[in-house]
């Protein structure tokens, strides 16, 4: 029923329905969102039973976070 009342709202607004999925599209968009939070914490709070699902099927790759990656090294100084 709320994947009706959700294409009836794209209707409605005249939106063009996002790729691969009513829900799927929404739930990516939030886990990427989050993948510089804890990745147990995300599973759980989005309902994920593993981490594999999360990360592989739900975490994408993004600009900004590549560009984080490749400019956010940390020096590290040599020990003793």
């Amino acid at each position: 029923m709320v994947t009706d009342w959700l294409r009836r709202a794209e209707k409605l607004a005249k939106l063009e329905p996002l790729p691969h999925g009513a829900w799927h599209p929404f739930r990516r968009k939030w886990a990427t969102e989050r993948k510089h939070l804890s990745p147990q914490d995300t599973a759980a709070v989005g309902g994920w039973t593993d981490l594999t699902t999360l990360q592989r099927v739900y975490q994408t790759a993004d600009a900004e976070t590549m560009e984080a990656v490749v400019m956010g090294s940390k020096r590290l100084r040599k020990l003793g």
